[in-house]
């Protein structure tokens, strides 16, 4: 009887061990699989994150969801690429969203390898708008009436042009 309880055990030992082999084997397995989707999903997430769109500022949301892994560039943008122009924009803005949108498709298509915060962010993305029907450049401040005052920002300004209407330091972007 001792016997057959030890022979029992034993086997219990061998079978919990070899089990513990398998589900390592098919962890490894997976890993080597999934390994290099999250490595090219990430790599065009960082390639994307990489584009920057003139005069937009890149905490708006249209722009700052078009990466895997919610953290904002280093730099928010900047006004100084005066120069760009609403085609320049829309141009920077199809490129960063066709990038961010590869990823996405990368990760939809192999969502047994990311977890479930990349998954909804990828959703997102795949859902975004792929151009920009509409730029609104920046504007500086000026009078309602639109007297393009020299004397904006001291008192006094455009007291008989209906007073003072700020300007917008980012373009807009609108989408159909």
């Amino acid at each position: 009887m001792i016997r057959v309880v030890l022979a029992l055990v034993t086997l219990a030992v061998f079978v919990g061990l070899g089990i513990g082999v398998w589900d390592a084997w098919k962890d490894d397995q997976r890993e080597s699989i999934c390994r290099p989707h999250r490595a090219e999903a990430l790599a065009l997430s960082d390639k994307a994150r990489g584009v920057r769109i003139p005069l937009v500022f890149a905490g708006d949301p249209n722009i700052s969801m078009l990466q895997l892994g919610t953290e904002l560039p280093d730099d928010l943008g900047s006004i100084d690429a005066t120069s760009a122009t609403e085609l320049d924009i829309a141009t920077a803005y199809a490129k960063k969203r066709d990038l961010a949108g590869q990823a996405a498709r990368i990760v939809l298509d192999h969502q047994k390898c990311f977890g479930s915060d990349f998954i909804a962010e990828a959703t997102l993305i795949d859902q975004a708008p792929t151009e920009v029907s509409k730029v609104e450049m920046p504007s500086a401040a000026h009078c309602s009436d639109g007297w393009p005052s020299s004397s904006i920002g001291r008192r006094g300004a455009c007291s008989h042009h209906g007073g003072v209407v700020a300007g917008r330091p980012w373009a807009t972007l609108f989408f159909d």
